[in-house]
């Protein structure tokens, strides 16, 4: 370089050196694509085992696996050997005004031979159609089955569910969508719920059926207790919405109710996650334990007030569960009845207990915010009549005063005035037992019959007690008719004395629990 010359000597690195970097670069790049397709193979198993990309996604990322999820609808069905689940989803999808849009979660527990009869066997191929089946004896009942419907759940809007027996009225997912639209101005967390109207056995055609009022679940008594334990459950019944009901509301207007049918549900699909099914829950509590968690946790359940679907409530011909495993009916009715009690005695609310987890009661509201709200007190095993009635805002007509008392096996009616006193007819209805018959053995009704008449002597009227104390002088008999139950006593025993004590005022005995309608 001359003097004064100021560029940079460029060195060069030398031969050995150069080629050993090459080699260090070459080897890290291997290294990497072997991790990259290392990596990839990884997520392609991953991918395989969820069921493709679709499902990967919506398991990893919450990404509908579905199109139009926004609009879509699963259907949660859960079946045990029943006859009319064909028809069932074929009517389903045939009366569905966007069937493109109704994806079915299926539990089948049906015997193998009849899963792959082609009345059955059709519906693993349908596109829409999501399948788990399982042998009869394979089975653990409704909650267990619920439990894994909702692991089928893909990214659909709208969630419903039924049993396996059910006719639908022409457009009912556009109805329900609406209905459930229409709600959210009224509450963030709607659902609709309900015992819905039965259809008869063997029946397809719904257009004389949409004609009759539609049904409310009513709170009718508590369940009966068995093997030393008094169950905190309600055995809920359907009754007709009453007409001045249905005349104040502009059709076809959800009413607010507390109740919960497991029948018929119509609500967002987040409530999955927000209130997860129990599989330990068999079948009694079922109901009980969803309304309660429901609500806690925010949502407020609805009535609809015109007819969605209809439902088969008594399947004479056909087997349940309870049927064919007698021995895990009793074993899981106990085991589900004291799961209630423990999920009730967690309190719900903010400083609720968490001993349950996701399956005790919800941190929004508290038992005893329901309790206020429904009429219903979980300690005293109380039921109030407005929630007897199926009202919990007692909206009854005014000055109204009941006319009919119902039971299981019967129930009294007003009649007429006789002689200065009101009368009220005791009806045994079909099939109700009468008494011992001349050989000793259970003589049961062959029909309706009026097997005794009672004159009122005392009335609570004013609702909400409407309470009787009536008198059958004929057979020398009292009763109360009162909204836990009825209850009677021999005249012979109040008036009963040892000559030094007063009249006995105990001795009365439960003849049956019923409701006020």
């Amino acid at each position: 370089l001359c003097a004064g010359d100021t560029r940079t000597r460029r060195t060069s690195m030398p031969p050995k050196k150069a080629k050993k970097a090459s080699r260090s670069a070459h080897g890290a790049l291997r290294v990497g694509l072997h991790a990259l397709v290392a990596l990839i193979a990884i997520i392609s198993a991953f991918v395989a085992k969820a069921g493709g990309p679709r499902l990967f996604l919506w398991r990893v990322a919450r990404i509908p696996a579905i199109p139009d999820a926004e609009n879509a609808i699963f259907v949660g069905i859960a079946a045990y050997c029943d006859r009319e689940l064909n028809h069932t989803l074929t009517d389903l999808f045939r009366k569905a005004k966007h069937p493109e849009r109704v994806f079915v979660g299926l539990v089948n527990q049906e015997r193998k031979a009849v899963r792959d009869a082609p009345a059955l066997s059709q519906w693993r191929a349908h596109p829409n159609v999501r399948l788990m089946e399982f042998d009869p004896e394979e089975s653990k009942g409704a909650g267990w089955a619920r439990s894994n419907i909702a692991s089928m759940h893909r990214g659909e809007a709208y969630y419903m569910q039924l049993d396996s027996h059910h006719l639908f009225v022409r457009n009912w997912d556009a109805a329900c969508v609406d209905l459930l639209k229409r709600l959210r101005r009224r509450s963030p967390k709607p659902i609709l719920t309900s015992y819905v109207n039965n259809y008869p056995e063997n029946s397809t055609d719904v257009s004389q059926l949409v004609k009759e009022l539609p049904w409310r679940m009513t709170a009718g008594h508590w369940m009966k207790p068995f093997t030393g334990i008094r169950p905190k459950k309600i055995q809920y019944l359907p009754a007709p919405i009453e007409s001045h009901i249905i005349k104040s509301v502009s059709q076809p207007d959800p009413q607010i109710s507390a109740f919960f049918s497991a029948h018929f549900v119509f609500v967002a699909a987040s409530w999955l996650a927000e209130v997860p099914y129990d599989p330990e829950m068999y079948f009694d509590g079922e109901e009980d334990s969803l309304g309660l968690r429901s609500w806690t946790s925010g949502y407020d359940m609805y009535y609809p007030t015109t007819h969605l679907v209809f439902h088969r409530y008594e399947r004479l011909n056909q087997t349940k569960h309870w049927d064919d495993h007698p021995q895990v009916f009793h074993d899981m009715t106990i085991s589900s009845t004291r799961r209630l009690t423990a999920i009730i005695e967690t309190g719900g609310g903010p400083f609720g207990s968490d001993a349950l987890g996701k399956f005790g009661l919800g941190k929004v509201r508290t038992l005893e915010q329901y309790q206020d709200f429904t009429g219903i007190d979980y300690t005293r095993m109380w039921i109030s009549t407005r929630a007897r009635y199926g009202e919990i805002t007692a909206r009854r007509p005014s000055k109204m005063v009941p006319k009919l008392w119902v039971s299981k096996e019967g129930h009294f009616q007003a009649s007429k005035h006789e002689s200065g006193f009101e009368v009220w007819e005791e009806w045994k209805h079909k099939g109700a037992i009468l008494g011992p018959g001349k050989d000793g053995k259970p003589m049961e009704a062959v029909e309706s019959m009026i097997v005794s008449k009672w004159n009122v002597t005392k009335r609570d009227s004013a609702p909400p007690l409407p309470n009787l104390h009536m008198v059958d002088t004929t057979r020398g008999m009292e009763m109360n008719l009162t909204p836990e139950g009825a209850f009677y006593r021999l005249v012979a025993d109040a008036n009963a004395t040892d000559g030094e004590s007063p009249p006995a005022a105990g001795n009365w005995t439960l003849m049956a629990y019923g409701y006020w309608m």
